[in-house]
């Protein structure tokens, strides 16, 4: 019984090294294979104090975290979190956020009708800055 436990978990381990380690597939592996690097400007904090400085973390916490381990995904130049960032910080947090809302909205596989521009890696992408 012991045997047949050991066994178990070591292909137990294999397969989750297996998933851990994957490359991306389909669309996906399209998307990871063009980096989009954020333009650092440093913009001042946002207008809203306690609301502006938690919304910020979230923001940097997707950028930082959660977007390099899931790819980018975002079909605008900047990527819909820098822009609600950008804009949280030149409007505020509730007119900023209600903009990145609904930014990400407006973000899926429609016809565009925004400019278009190349990235550094020369995909097409939307362009639609922070007004």
């Amino acid at each position: 019984m012991m045997k047949k436990t050991g066994v178990s978990i070591f292909f137990l381990g294999i397969v989750a090294h297996a998933i851990l380690i994957a490359d991306p597939w389909g669309k996906d592996a399209e998307l990871a294979n063009c980096r989009i690097k954020r333009i650092e400007i440093s913009p001042p904090s946002c207008k809203t104090p306690i609301l502006g400085m938690l919304g910020e973390k979230v923001i940097r916490f997707h950028q930082e975290v959660l977007s390099p381990a899931d790819g980018p995904r975002s079909h605008f130049l900047p990527s819909s979190s820098q822009y609600m960032l950008e804009s949280m910080r030149k409007y505020g947090f509730f007119q900023g956020f209600s903009m990145g809302c609904d930014r990400l909205m407006r973000e899926n596989s429609d016809p565009w009708v925004y400019p278009k521009t190349l990235d550094k890696s020369g995909v097409l992408m939307k362009w639609d800055p922070v007004p």
